[in-house]
């Protein structure tokens, strides 16, 4: 049968979901995953709701054998839980549980959205489950209830404080507790109020992202109060609006606040989108599972369409105001994205500071379902290696560089101070598998047969051909650097007289180079003329942005939108 409603694409990730937790290794301790303990719970409940609804492409011993797994699992990963009330981890499960499972420690974050999905859980197989685990969770469920663990404050308006404001609902729904569902109803409209006065601050954080949508979605799925309903419905509705804008067959684009490796520099927490979207092959494993296949939510018409690649380039322009609760603007930054239906381009303007150094700062972004995709990663990046860099890592760039972004062009120059003598001396890159073409300073290539990419560096760079990838390294010469990147959609080449990778590279050789200058007195900039005829100009004096301009205009980035 062809996939292709979000009924049937829900249905294929939660047997998928099934299958590899039936081919997983099981550790002596009887757990799949020593390293996070959620990772047993998310394939645990996906194999019961398999089995639980009849797993008809399985045979029946199977079946069985797949639904006994799934209770112990979640017998073993419940009775992990602290329920001491005496205890200041009261409610608790443990985070890593190391070779002694018994003996690891509680740790505050896999109630968060865990706790959040075991409800939903409960509500939807509990009466499916033995009487001894159903057992446990109604235990586990009372000391969540019964715990601290949720009671927080609005503070920061992190993912962390939306879960929380779930579980009141969830909870208050659940034990009929009128006084803690106000609060939640409370909370969550204060929410929906910040974001709509200061934009969304965890921009394209993952799997941050994911959780804010999950944890509210738990509650749409339950909670039968019409405030709740209207609430999360327009919570969920602006969370998946700012997803799609962000869209492109799977892919996450432009800048990202905080992001794990399987995110970067390739997508691969897809389930959520495809099963929402369907325009990209289904995913073959789950790094990162969470609920994937659990809900009924299914995304308005208008997210859809934001979401479908346009016929035309779109420019995605938005302001975020990083704020308090009590409504403190502590800064503000600016997004810029260039996304069209063959690759999406940009990032943020304002260098950030984020947690555990995480942020990308801009990208180039391909779909999922194209060739360079399924050969390797499906972004491209340059940075300057700060805090927490690791070879083969494309995150953790330093607080060094400045940017300007137009439409398909990046340019980016750095000007490390002499004093800081643990900053890596050179710059790193990252290109999707391709057509590529390397000259001394520069670098062309095609991409899916319809990206075209042209790179400049302000000193030469040598790459090395990975399984995946493309590395390039290039020097920074008494701490300088620079690059511009363009990129064109294949009608924009094709009206240049270029159909291939061959004339896109004897093509550039007949352009002008970027102009670079750099003193002894502290300046550094670079100009560029675009294959539309567009100037560029970045300048740099003593490693601050002096001047950037577009046609000799600055960007007004005070006239971007929230939302």
């Amino acid at each position: 049968m062809p996939v292709t409603t979000v009924e049937q694409r829900r249905s294929q990730v939660l047997r998928l979901a099934a299958k590899q937790a039936m081919e997983l290794p099981l550790h002596s301790t009887g757990f799949w995953f020593h390293s996070d303990v959620r990772d047993n719970y998310y394939f645990a409940t996906h194999l019961f709701a398999y089995t639980a609804g009849g797993a008809e492409d399985w045979v029946e011993y199977r079946r069985i054998e797949g639904m006994e797994l799934a209770a112990g699992m979640l017998q073993r990963i419940l009775q992990l839980q602290d329920r001491d009330p005496s205890s200041r981890t009261y409610g608790h499960w443990p985070l890593h549980l190391g070779e002694d499972p018994s003996a690891a420690k509680p740790h505050p974050l896999p109630v968060e959205l865990m706790g959040c999905l075991l409800i939903l859980f409960y509500e939807r197989y509990g009466q499916r489950l033995p009487p001894i685990i159903k057992k446990e969770v109604d235990e586990a469920l009372l000391h969540l209830y019964r715990s601290p663990v949720y009671r927080h404050p609005l503070q920061n308006l992190t993912h962390h404080e939306a879960k929380h404001t779930a579980q009141k609902l969830l909870l208050g729904h659940l034990f009929q507790d009128a006084s803690l569902l106000r609060e939640g109803l409370s909370h969550t409209a204060r929410i929906l109020e910040h974001l709509e006065r200061f934009g969304f601050k965890e921009y394209g954080c993952l799997p941050w992202h994911w959780h804010w949508i999950q944890a509210f979605t738990c509650v749409w799925e339950l909670v039968q109060d019409e405030e709740a309903k209207n609430l999360t419905e327009r919570m969920l509705e602006k969370l998946w609006k700012l997803r799609a804008k962000a869209y492109l067959a799977g892919a996450w684009t432009g800048a990202r606040s905080r992001v794990w490796p399987h995110d970067a520099p390739k997508d691969t927490n897809t389930a959520h989108d495809y099963i929402q979207f369907g325009d990209f092959p289904a995913p073959a494993s789950f790094p990162r599972l969470e609920g994937a296949a659990l809900f009924t939510y299914e995304v308005s018409e208008a997210v859809r369409r934001s979401a479908a690649a346009a016929p035309q380039p779109q420019e995605i322009k938005r302001s975020i105001r990083f704020a308090e609760a009590g409504g403190h603007t502590e800064s503000e930054a600016h997004t810029s994205l260039y996304r069209t239906d063959a690759y999406a381009l940009g990032g943020i303007w304002e260098r950030r500071e984020e947690y555990d150094n995480e942020q990308v700062r801009w990208a180039l972004s391909l779909p999922l379902g194209g060739e360079a995709a399924q050969a390797g990663v499906n972004q491209l990046t340059f940075f300057h290696p700060g805090a927490g860099y690791r070879p083969g890592d494309t995150r953790h760039a330093s607080r060094y560089g400045e940017v300007l972004f137009h439409r398909g062009i990046v340019m980016e120059l750095w000007d490390i101070p002499s004093g800081d003598t643990e900053a890596a001396d050179f710059l790193i890159g990252c290109l999707p598998k391709g057509e590529w073409c390397f000259t001394p300073r520069s670098g062309s290539g095609v991409l899916d047969s319809g990206v075209y990419v042209s790179f400049h560096l302000l000193h030469g760079y040598r790459t090395a051909e990975e399984p995946d990838r493309v590395s390039v390294l290039s020097p920074l010469s008494d701490g300088r650097g620079g690059l511009v990147l363009e990129v064109l959609h294949a009608k924009e080449a094709a009206a240049l007289g270029v159909r291939h990778a061959d004339e896109w590279a004897r093509y550039l050789e007949q352009q002008a180079a970027p102009l670079w200058a750099s003193d002894g007195a502290g300046l550094l900039s670079v100009s560029y003329t675009a294959q539309d005829g567009s100037r560029l100009f970045l300048e740099l004096a003593n490693g601050q942005l002096k001047n950037r301009s577009l046609d000799s205009t600055s960007p007004d980035l005070q006239a971007y939108p929230l939302f």
